[in-house]
């Protein structure tokens, strides 16, 4: 399956991430950051401590040359993410999904790796990529994102058919 295929497919943990980017072979990845990367009101480190992790489980998927992760917060990492490997991209304040032009420049290929369908998911759409979309455990998160998930829940067949 091509990652330019504007598709859409599940998945629960970071090894079913993995599995999924293999198969896709994206040469670029667009991460939301809340709450794969990291938790809504987590701190600074664990931010940090995110970015790192995931650039690691990344460098794993050959095919993939731009790591850009986005988030419709302000929140930002301490220092530009370090990667020898690929090109990182960090967008604070991405305006998902209404934004697009950050990402045109982008090489295709490209998958979208988030937690709901109104924004990561709609974002993907726009860009003609695919949406990996992440089921979180939302026990604990903000509101916002509760009713968002059940919102993106009942329109995901609309947007995705």
């Amino acid at each position: 399956m091509s990652a330019d295929s504007a598709g859409y497919q599940e998945f629960c943990d970071e090894q079913g991430l993995l599995q999924r980017l293999e198969e896709l072979s994206p040469r670029t990845l667009v991460i939301d950051i809340e709450p794969l990367v990291a938790y809504w009101d987590g701190t600074q480190d664990a931010l940090d401590r995110g970015i790192a992790r995931e650039l690691d489980l990344v460098s794993a998927v050959p095919s993939v040359v731009v790591v850009c992760f986005a988030t419709n917060s302000a929140r930002r990492p301490s220092v530009q993410p370090p990667s020898t490997e690929v090109d990182v991209v960090y967008l604070a304040a991405a305006r998902k999904p209404t934004r697009v032009k950050p990402y045109l420049s982008f090489p295709r290929p490209g998958a979208v790796v988030g937690d709901q369908v109104l924004t990561d998911g709609l974002l993907a759409k726009r860009l003609g990529y695919t949406f990996l979309h992440y089921h979180a455990p939302l026990t604990g998160a903000p509101l916002r994102p509760q009713l968002l998930a059940v919102l993106g829940r009942l329109a995901s067949r609309v947007i995705f058919g």
